[in-house]
């Protein structure tokens, strides 16, 4: 079997170098094809040499012909590096043939998708970025290969400039309209004389060699890009050019601005910030040749993650208001207008007539607590299964949580575990949508009603969950939700508040502002109050991500049915379900497990579901928060010990709670399993997540 490697220019035939030396090492049989025009044809032929069938293609007709000739044999797979036109014809003819496709280089961009995998069936990037970057492409992660830098790899073998002090600029321009000659002329001017034009036959080498003796690279390329950073080069970009962002990171790489004033400051800076590590040799070309030849990867199936984008739904919306925030140059939302203009389109879209953006989910339960201007000592009554940033500003307004117990199975708090804590001191009862589940708000809101309570619902993890018709956060007076990095939509941190009552909404919106007064009269500082804004930025990916969270929210309800049916009949297993008069929203996927039925429980089963790459959270927390030491400890903070001043409960022997009234709490936590599902995962995922349960469930049951 014949591994058939096609090369779509000068670039790609040098990155191929150390791939083509490790299939030599390992006496695997290959061949070598490069499709370019007449006036590229020479330098191919000078970097490949003797390995490579190079034919000159004029248009897509001679492509063709060419990628028919050479699809014949018993090819093992078709391998493509490079942006060309035999590259995209040959991976599309072999596509059709069922020939498998590998793309050697995921990290330069051609055909639309970053070159490497616009076609291939298995795609090698250089690194997470990389990697990261294919999911806005909808290339599943176990067909990304990650086998590290092949520059990296490529430089090593080429014998480099001595020591000696780099000079002058390094001129290595890809594209015609790119060699503005005002810029030249300036740069000439200022000091930073190009050095002398290589000829196009030179090859890369020699470019690469100038690149190494020079102060700082000037390019319109990525791939230069990618050779300067691996030299350790600073770089400088054209105006129009694209920028190879894991460069700008590593600080290596900046941007010139349109205006030409700027080009020897911006060239300048770039000498000044000194030389990075050079290159580095790694393992690339070794993994690289191992996914030619199909050694399996020794990973589990790969998951989507909530924590990158294999998981998220980021996309050109999102960067492009991105880019409009930075154009405009105003970051800080009271100037701006995405944050505001996110706020008039969430309050449509969850149906309240007020909605405030704030810094985190956090800062929202603040504000909503703030909003209620409590006494010293007043009691807030509230779950023991939540975040804890949903209780400490309870304690910051000078108030006592009162936690509740909870449903053993839904874990969410009932109309009659908050009734058997109240008290004469009782002001509000704040609810948490467990996972995207509806509390019973038919009683919990009739309990607020008879007792003359605000009813607060935490909804960060209920986005698109209804009650009987209704989205959650609505019913109650005031509502509360997060924008952190795996909510159903994401600003990294982010929070909002929701409410039909004006004078609600004007103290949250104070509180968000230091309460300062914005667009009064006189406006002063009315009360103590944070710094609680969202930016501008936050505001623009806020702005781009809501409509689509319709879908995200469909698409998890069909994860979600997907393996409610696959675990339907495993016995041991007590699966999650929409509620009565209501619909879940599935931020989280969390079962119960029968320690009767399946030996070892839910950390036995934990265990199992880890081992195959499935991060489960056996018991959800470590710990229900009344547990935690702020609470045991309650005399040794200030914000803990002064609103018990106030209040009576600090003359019992456990102040804030008493264990024993916690038997659901205790007793759900300690059977849940939650899995984490998100709007990424298809029917193979599930699939997989599916029977990783049930042979898990299995081999507890037997041994």
């Amino acid at each position: 079997m014949t591994i058939l490697l096609a090369v779509g220019d000068c670039f790609a035939a040098f990155l191929l170098g150390p791939v083509l030396a490790e299939l030599r090492a390992r006496g695997v049989a290959f061949r070598v094809v490069a499709g370019a025009p007449e006036r590229e044809v020479a330098s191919l032929r000078a970097q490949l040499g003797n390995d490579a069938t190079v034919h000159v293609v004029a248009d897509e007709g001679a492509a063709d012909r060419f990628a028919s000739e050479v699809l014949t044999g018993s090819l093992a797979c078709v391998a493509h590096l490079g942006a060309g036109v035999l590259t995209r014809r040959l991976t599309l003819l072999a596509r059709q043939r069922n020939v498998r496709v590998v793309g050697l280089d995921g990290g330069v961009r051609a055909f639309g998708r970053p070159a490497g995998l616009a076609l291939a069936s298995t795609g090698c990037v250089a690194g997470e970025l990389e990697r990261l970057a294919l999911a806005e492409h909808d290339v599943p992660a176990h067909e990304v290969a990650v086998v590290g830098d092949l520059v990296a790899k490529a430089l090593a073998a080429l014998p480099l400039p001595s020591q000696a002090p780099p000079k002058g600029l390094a001129t290595l321009l890809e594209h015609a309209t790119a060699a503005d000659p005002l810029l030249l002329e300036m740069l000439e001017r200022g000091g930073w004389p190009q050095r002398a034009a290589l000829p196009e036959h030179a090859g890369v080498a020699a470019w690469i060699a100038r690149a190494a003796a020079a102060e700082v690279v000037l390019t319109d390329s990525i791939a230069w890009q990618r050779v300067a950073v691996a030299l350790g080069v600073p770089c400088v970009v054209t105006p129009a050019a694209g920028l190879w962002a894991p460069g700008v990171a590593a600080g290596l790489v900046t941007q010139m601005e349109p205006n030409l004033g700027a080009v020897l400051r911006v060239v300048a800076r770039a000498a000044r910030a000194g030389r990075g590590p050079g290159p580095v040799a790694n393992e690339s070309a070794a993994r690289i040749v191992d996914v030619l030849q199909g050694v399996p990867k020794a990973t589990a199936f790969p998951l989507p993650s909530e924590g990158d984008a294999t998981g998220r739904t980021f996309g050109n919306d999102e960067a492009a208001l991105v880019a409009m925030v930075l154009q405009r140059g105003t970051l800080n939302s009271t100037r701006g207008t995405m944050v505001t203009t996110f706020e008039k389109r969430f309050a449509s879209w969850v149906g309240s007539q007020h909605a405030i953006a704030c810094a985190s989910g956090s800062a929202a339960v603040h504000c909503a607590i703030a909003a209620l201007q409590l006494r010293p000592g007043d009691e807030v009554v509230t779950t023991p299964i939540t975040d804890m940033g949903a209780l400490t500003p309870i304690l910051y307004e000078g108030g006592v949580p009162v936690f509740a117990d909870v449903d053993p199975v839904t874990l969410n708090v009932t109309a009659d575990t908050v009734r058997a804590q109240l008290t004469d001191r009782t002001r509000a009862i704040v609810v948490t949508h467990l996972f995207g589940n509806p509390c019973d708000l038919d009683g919990l809101q009739a309990l607020a009603n008879e007792r003359g309570l605000v009813l607060i619902e935490d909804a960060a993890q209920a986005f698109g969950a209804t009650w009987r018709g209704r989205k959650v956060g609505t019913v109650g007076r005031i509502g509360t939700f997060s924008l952190q990095q795996g909510k159903h939509i994401t600003t990294g941190e982010g929070g909002i508040v929701v409410t039909d009552d004006a004078d609600v909404a004007r103290r949250v919106f104070l509180y968000v502002n230091k309460a300062w007064g914005y667009g009064d009269k006189k406006p002063d500082h009315y009360f103590p109050a944070l710094n609680y804004r969202l930016t501008e930025l936050q505001g623009a990916v806020a702005l781009g991500q809501l409509p689509k969270l319709a879908d995200v929210v469909a698409a998890r309800r069909t994860v979600a049915a997907t393996l409610q049916q696959a675990l339907a009949g495993v016995e041991g297993l007590v699966l999650p379900r929409d509620p009565a008069h209501g619909t879940h929203s599935w931020w989280k996927f969390a079962f119960h497990v029968d320690r009767r039925l399946v030996p070892g429980g839910p950390r036995a089963l934990a265990t199992k579901l880890q081992a195959a790459g499935i991060a489960c959270a056996p018991h959800y927390i470590q710990k229900p928060a009344f547990q935690c030491e702020l609470f045991r400890d309650w005399r040794t903070s200030p914000v803990t010990w002064l609103p018990l001043q106030h209040n009576p409960r600090r003359e019992r022997a456990a102040a804030m709670f008493d264990p024993a009234h916690y038997q659901g709490a205790l007793g759900g936590l300690d059977s849940v399993v939650v899995l984490p599902i998100n709007e990424r995962y298809t029917q193979a995922h599930c699939d997989y997540v599916a029977n990783a349960i049930r042979a898990a469930v299995g081999a507890l049951r037997h041994g």
